[in-house]
């Protein structure tokens, strides 16, 4: 329903469960989450709520897998943006489908990103007792200060724009002494982006969306490095957008709403050998892909169906196509 599950992990919802279970007995124990130190003790009470669970008929699991139980517990108390972005996505869409025609979810939905934490790698995981003190935790030190000073682009400041930018200036990336966070958005901010550009306000209509989207990340985050544009990306702007540009870069990040700046700003990555986050939203529909050089393939070896809708950005802002100006008419 959200995600494709790693079969290499059947089961693995039943270990979380059973996890959270223990994680929460812990808390009314002792009236705190766990800590790093308290993994073994949360491993203890899992296995004795399992064999009470056996006991009672109830939910439980054949064999216990202490490792999923002890990353569940040393990182108990930590919440990171992108996995607080994505379970604030799911509880929208189960408010939704409460308020509307559709039945809104009767069972748990567990959902981890366990491989995402390698506890064999030795690194810092000591808190700075900053901002970041939870990826800290989570990912060490040093990955953070390689995120304080990555060099990124973005195009694009729309509704995935804005969920970027916000993304940025929270987790510190670009936020270091060498960072930078360049945005590009050659449209303007209309009433109808409201709805889901949760950036901008009523008072911000008719302003920049880039220049708008980039003050507010920065109020977020006043040591976030960020430079916005206003001119869309294409061959007519490679005077602003030229090879020293693309060539500073680390990785881009695409955030637009039409195949052809899609498809541009792919071949740059592919001749300049820098990773695509490649993402786009249309409607109600949205995709994403990590394109990596020499690893993956990347966006233009596949095609995508042709469009059906017309983005009302494109419509309202700039209309290039003759199906564009008959739909604005219908409008």
């Amino acid at each position: 329903m959200l995600d494709t599950p790693d079969l290499r992990n059947w089961g693995r919802s039943d270990q979380l469960h059973i996890a959270l279970r223990a994680i929460h007995e812990f808390h009314t124990i002792k009236g705190a989450y766990p800590e790093m130190k308290d993994a073994d003790e949360v491993v203890v009470l899992a296995k004795k709520i399992n064999e009470k669970a056996e006991e009672a008929k109830e939910f439980r699991v054949e064999a216990l897998d202490d490792e999923v139980v002890k990353v569940c517990a040393m990182f108990a108390q930590c919440s990171i943006v992108p996995q607080a972005a994505f379970f604030g996505g799911i509880i929208a869409q189960e408010i939704v489908k409460y308020t509307g025609k559709y039945s809104p979810l009767k069972q748990w939905l567990h959902y981890d990103i366990a491989e995402a934490v390698d506890l064999k790698l030795e690194c810092n995981r000591e808190p700075m007792n900053c901002r970041y003190d939870d990826q800290i935790k989570i990912f060490g030190r040093e990955v953070q200060e390689k995120l304080g000073n990555i060099k990124t682009f973005m195009v694009g400041a729309g509704a995935l724009g804005c969920e970027y930018m916000k993304t940025f200036a929270l987790m510190g990336l670009g936020c270091g002494p060498n960072g930078e966070v360049h945005c590009t958005d050659n449209d303007n901010i209309e009433v109808s982006n409201l709805n889901r550009q949760f950036l901008f306000r009523q008072n911000h209509v008719t302003k920049s969306k880039s220049v708008t989207a980039a003050h507010i990340a920065k109020d977020m985050n006043p040591a976030l490095n960020v430079t916005a544009y206003t001119e869309y990306v294409a061959p007519e702007t490679e005077e602003i957008f030229n090879d020293t540009f693309w060539e500073k870069l680390d990785f881009i990040v695409n955030a637009v709403d039409n195949i052809k700046a899609r498809l541009y700003v792919d071949q740059k990555c592919v001749w300049y050998e820098k990773p695509l986050l490649e993402s786009g939203t249309l409607g109600t529909k949205a995709n994403s892909q990590m394109v990596v050089p020499h690893m993956t393939k990347c966006y233009g070896d596949s095609q995508d169906p042709p469009e059906e809708g017309i983005p009302m950005c494109t419509l309202r802002n700039f209309p290039n196509l003759i199906e564009h100006c008959i739909e604005w008419g219908r409008e």
